[in-house]
């Protein structure tokens, strides 16, 4: 049941996928649909109708199914053991592992769902621009996530009883793109090590891959170029314009001597931020940084640092939550150390319905196994008002 809801969902968004194509088509041109064009949107438009239907059909059943005390869900494989693991990595052969295949179409890869479960959780344990952001996971069928954001510009007008109504002006919108690309780990251990019955193989699997991909994640999410990678918050262009003059995508820094740095700096900064975004901001910074602004004190003499006053709850720097981003540059020169914002609206993180696969590999090394590892990810700015960063010069 739940492998024909997948194949639902992919089928709408191929669907919509064709639609999209036929607006753009005429959009590129700069022109309106043809009537064929129409015909066919509309056709379209009446296939996905009938397919949510169905979809919310399977979703019901399914949800029903995993409600159900005792039964058994097709989406809850049972745990595979160890030498349910090992002997997948001696051989490749799936046996009774509980995995999810596509009959070779994916080059031999498989996602085994207990170590997909562990190795997302460990990501989402682990990972600070994970905790931070907004996450989304794209259905099969999907490579690209999209959305569309106002960037202002909505007027009312004000007018008297039976006075003519004249037209205001409408909001900006701007579409937001951004591609999933594919990271991947590639654990590997010896012939002992799988022999000996009291290694946790699972256990390694998802230490090995959770600790490669939070590496990678972090970096490329914060640092990333956009280019077979997401793009990094850091690498968007940067501008001193407020904003409702900077251009779309752009973020907001101020810039600071670093010999200058006060906690009116950095008042300064959250200020540029608007209420609504404030109200759920954070900072991000790396050890070295909060190493300098814990030392920082406001007129008062009082510092604006504060530590947490629960074990794992994080620090406060002028009343809001400090997380450490290793992946942010050091205090310097022309370096963008700091950023404060409201992060789950600002940067949007896009994984995979596919989830994190695996292959075994047993000939590429004599002596040695290992397993190649990957998945989809994605990430980007959605909102550039909600995060600032500050340089320094």
């Amino acid at each position: 049941m739940f492998k024909k809801l997948l194949e639902l969902r992919q089928q709408k968004a191929q669907i919509q996928a064709e639609m999209r194509a036929i607006m753009e088509t005429a959009d590129k041109e700069q022109r309106s649909t043809t009537e064929a064009e129409g015909a066919k949107f509309d056709e379209l438009r009446s296939q996905v109708g009938s397919l949510e239907k169905e979809i919310a059909r399977y979703e019901a059943l399914t949800d029903e199914q995993r409600n159900q005390a005792g039964a058994a869900s097709e989406t809850a494989s049972k745990d595979v053991s160890n030498d349910e693991l090992r002997h997948w990595i001696k051989t490749g052969e799936l046996r009774s592992l509980a995995t999810n295949t596509n009959n070779g179409a994916d080059g031999g890869y498989s996602v085994i769902p207990q170590l997909d479960r562990d190795v997302m959780k460990r990501l989402s344990d682990d990972s600070v621009m994970r905790s931070i952001c907004n996450v989304v996971r794209l259905p099969i069928g999907a490579k690209e996530y999209k959305k569309l954001v106002s960037n202002g510009g909505a007027a009312v007008g004000h007018i008297g009883e039976g006075e003519k109504r004249t037209e205001t002006g409408t909001p900006t919108l701007n579409e937001v793109t951004i591609t999933l690309h594919n990271i991947y780990a590639y654990p590997k251990t010896t012939q002992e090590i799988l022999d000996f019955g009291g290694v946790d193989i699972l256990g390694w699997l998802t230490d090995e891959i959770a600790d490669t991909f939070t590496e990678t994640e972090e970096s490329t999410l914060t640092n990333g170029t956009g280019t077979k990678q997401a793009k990094g918050f850091l690498t968007y262009s940067r501008s001193a314009d407020k904003d409702k003059t900077r251009a779309f995508g752009t973020l907001q820094k101020m810039e600071v001597p670093v010999a200058k740095l006060t906690a009116d700096t950095l008042i300064d900064l959250l200020f540029t931020l608007k209420s609504k975004y404030r109200k759920n901001a954070v900072w991000v910074m790396n050890s070295q940084t909060a190493g300098t602004l814990q030392k920082l004190k406001n007129g008062n003499g009082d510092y604006i640092w504060r530590d947490g006053l629960q074990v794992g709850s994080p620090a406060t720097l002028l009343g809001l939550p400090v997380y450490y981003l290793e992946t942010m540059p050091d205090v310097g020169a022309n370096q963008p150390f700091l950023a404060v914002g409201d992060f789950k609206r600002g940067y949007t993180i896009a994984d995979h319905e596919t989830g994190t696969r695996t292959k075994p590999d047993a000939i590429t090394e004599p002596g040695f196994y290992k397993v190649h590892t990957d998945k989809y990810l994605g990430g980007g700015v959605v909102d550039s008002n909600a995060i600032k960063v500050l340089e320094g010069k």
